[in-house]
């Protein structure tokens, strides 16, 4: 196994050479590798994801800064078991994006304007990922206004599904910068169920201004989304805070949305901190426990999310 790893990390840094923490390199491509690690690179991508992964195993990525990719910052196709942990991803088209791969955990990095387009423009999208152990956990995301280009449904959880006691989790993220302009349907700072899926949880995410809605609940079984604080001033943009309803086109069932704060409002000044959608979907568990009109403003993140820049 160490061989292997030896192997492949001399692909990445021959013609490396050190600025600061990070060692320059060129666009990494990956197929069909094991027991891989990633770890102190700065790629700017250009016209190329600037990591891409595919059919790969065991894999680690951390403490890299990607950066100016008309693509992907990191692409995973049918991967399993993928660990990427503080990283800086930012000025990409969308920040993680995995497809048809289990156990990927995105924990504790740094996402710093998004620029899509519409249908890109996230900082982690899971596409068909499957349990067990697969989060999106303890990261910070910013779009600034003005440079974030366009912004989408900032974590996004697509046809995804976890198991019975082992949910696809998303929890403690801060999230700050969202969709401003209505280039698509109206995204979100946090999405669960999106175009269905199963047993996932959103938890103790703080998400400020974060687009058309704070968090929604798209369609789905087995999902939760409680003890999140969602602000937001009007913007463009702004809706409401915290929506649930079926556009799946599949059954949506045990969806329990509670315990959050919120105090959002929509861009013409009114306050609209939840909306359930009634047409397609009864009203969730937990619905009167959410807390509207909290007492919370945008001073409950900090003004900076990050030192690195």
């Amino acid at each position: 196994m160490k061989k292997l790893i030896t192997i492949v990390l001399f692909l990445f840094t021959a013609g490396a050479f050190a600025q600061g923490r990070y060692k320059i390199n060129s666009p990494i491509v990956i197929s069909g590798q094991k027991n891989i690690v990633i770890k102190g690179y700065l790629i700017a991508g250009g016209a190329s994801n600037c990591i891409y992964l595919r059919d790969c195993s065991n894999v680690h990525i951390t403490k890299c800064k990607l950066k100016d990719s008309k693509k992907v910052g990191i692409l995973l196709e049918n991967c399993q078991n993928v660990l990427i942990d503080s990283c800086y991803i930012t000025n990409v088209q969308t920040g993680v994006n995995a497809k048809y791969s289990a156990t990927v955990k995105v924990n504790s990095n740094y996402f710093l304007n998004m620029n899509g387009p519409f249908p890109a423009g996230c900082a982690v999208q899971f596409n068909n990922v499957s349990a067990p152990a697969s989060q999106i956990n303890y990261n910070r995301v910013e779009n600034i206004a003005g440079q974030a280009q366009h912004p989408q449904d900032l974590l996004s959880v697509y046809k995804s599904n976890g198991l019975p006691g082992d949910s696809i989790q998303v929890i403690g993220n801060w999230i700050r910068g969202g969709q401003v302009t209505n280039d698509s349907g109206g995204a979100a700072g946090i999405v669960l169920g999106d175009v269905g899926g199963s047993y996932q949880v959103a938890r103790y995410n703080v998400v400020i201004n974060g687009g058309f809605v704070g968090m929604q609940v798209q369609g789905g079984s087995h999902i939760k989304m409680d003890h999140n604080t969602i602000y937001s001033s009007p913007t463009a943009y702004s809706n409401d805070g915290l929506s649930y309803g079926n556009y799946s086109g599949q059954p949506s069932n045990d969806v329990e949305i509670s315990y959050n704060k919120i105090k959002f409002f929509n861009k013409n000044g009114k306050e609209v901190d939840c909306w359930w959608d009634p047409k397609t979907v009864s009203k969730p568990m937990g619905w009167e426990t959410n807390i509207q009109g909290a007492d919370i403003d945008d001073k409950i993140l900090p003004g900076r999310l990050h030192d690195d820049k």
